[in-house]
């Protein structure tokens, strides 16, 4: 009587990439770059100032400004008051550093992730050739992770300078003729902040995306992997060792064929 028994172990798959191999979290990195520097970018506001002099004149007045919120140079014509005179006023403060810094952080987080695609689909051999790949993956997401925090950071403070800078006191205490009591000035239209504090939470989600990053790129490189190999192999010795123990137990009685590319043990029992 022979009986035949086929054991096979299931292969595990090779882990996925880290930060590069995650296309749900490229394509996030991508999508929340282009929200950061758009809504900051692209920002365009104005304001409205109405002046009743004491003469019964009225003036309206429109002030516009825009990214990179340089507002030394922008200025408007404001009336004195006085035998139609006007005169010209400049807005006061410079938040173009953070700005700048904020938007360029964003386009360069976007096309690293842009690289980071096509190297995932096209050239993941060379990725993972001599580890190079996921080192300098992981040593770029760190880097960026803090960059998206000191950015996100400082355009937030910026950010509360650029509306005190345009805040109706501030505006109403540049103009000469609203400094004088005869006079009646007031803001008819107020700028909206609701596109520029978005970007900035914009920043701090894109931090909060590339430092959990930070994990995943780290499980690729090969700090990670060596941490990894040695519970394997002392796995692996102690099934080795029981396997001959069965064997050199049943030896007249057991004949044993192993496959290992299928990791498949046939067994005959006489």
């Amino acid at each position: 009587m022979c009986v035949c028994l086929c054991v096979c172990s299931s292969v595990k798959s090779q882990p996925p990439l880290g930060f590069s191999s995650c296309v749900t979290s490229i394509l996030s990195c991508q999508l929340f770059s282009i929200f950061a520097f758009a809504t900051c970018g692209g920002y365009s506001g104005q304001m409205k100032v109405r002046v009743d002099c004491a003469d019964k004149t009225q003036s309206n007045i429109t002030i516009s400004f825009a990214y990179p919120f340089r507002f030394q140079l922008v200025h408007f014509n404001a009336p004195l008051c006085e035998r139609k005179r006007e005169e010209t006023v400049f807005l006061e403060g410079d938040f173009s550093t953070s700005a700048q810094f904020f938007v360029s952080v964003s386009v360069f987080a976007f096309l690293y992730s842009l690289l980071a695609t096509v190297v995932y689909f096209f050239y993941q051999n060379k990725y993972r050739e001599n580890n190079r790949g996921p080192l300098l993956d992981f040593l770029v997401t760190v880097i960026f992770s803090f960059l998206w925090l000191v950015s996100s950071c400082s355009w937030a403070k910026a950010l509360s300078g650029v509306k005190e800078a345009v805040g109706n006191k501030q505006i109403l205490f540049l103009m000469s003729a609203c400094r004088d009591s005869g006079n009646e000035c007031s803001i008819s239209d107020m700028p909206l902040w609701s596109r520029l504090n978005t970007s900035v939470v914009f920043g701090f989600l894109n931090f909060i995306l590339w430092g959990g990053n930070i994990w995943f790129a780290y499980k690729e490189t090969g700090l990670h992997k060596r941490t990894q190999r040695y519970p394997t192999r002392i796995l692996s010795e102690k099934q080795r060792s029981f396997s001959q123990s069965t064997v050199s137990s049943k030896a007249g009685h057991v004949k044993v064929i192993t496959a290992p590319s299928t990791r498949c043990v046939w067994v005959w029992h006489f």
